[in-house]
């Protein structure tokens, strides 16, 4: 059964959402649209992330893949650490409309750490925008 964390001091992970893209210097150019993922250690304790996934729903996440990032899981945060993981927002979008999310979904960021507390970030992805995206 998972827990979900609310409250404790000790033990708090901030998330955050946003979109960008990486600078390619040897192209003079940026790369493709990315949703960026931001994992803050905001509590006293270290916490060991062993999931992460974006979800249209409680329990079924919305992009095969793992998530890519900074580092890869399982990460140890110390306090005030943090940890950055990134998705491509094209196959996202491609993905959600697969599965019948199209249009603006209202999605949710998920970490879950090794003591089974689960934490979440929702927020609305644009699908249906970043299918018409020229990408690359």
């Amino acid at each position: 059964m998972l827990r979900r964390l609310l409250g404790n001091t000790k033990r708090r992970l901030r998330l955050t959402q946003s979109l960008g893209a990486f600078t390619r210097p040897d192209h003079g150019d940026i790369s493709p649209l990315y949703v960026f993922f931001d994992v803050t250690n905001a509590g006293r304790e270290s916490v060991k992330i062993a999931c992460a996934h974006v979800s249209p729903k409680e329990d079924s996440p919305a992009h095969s893949e793992p998530l890519e990032g900074e580092q890869s899981l399982p990460v140890t945060l110390e306090p005030g650490g943090n940890v950055r993981f990134w998705l491509r927002a094209k196959p996202l979008a491609r993905n959600l409309e697969e599965a019948g999310h199209a249009g603006t979904p209202r999605l949710r960021f998920v970490v879950e750490d090794a003591d089974a507390n689960v934490y979440d970030k929702r927020f609305t992805f644009r699908a249906g925008e970043y299918l018409q995206l020229k990408d690359e």
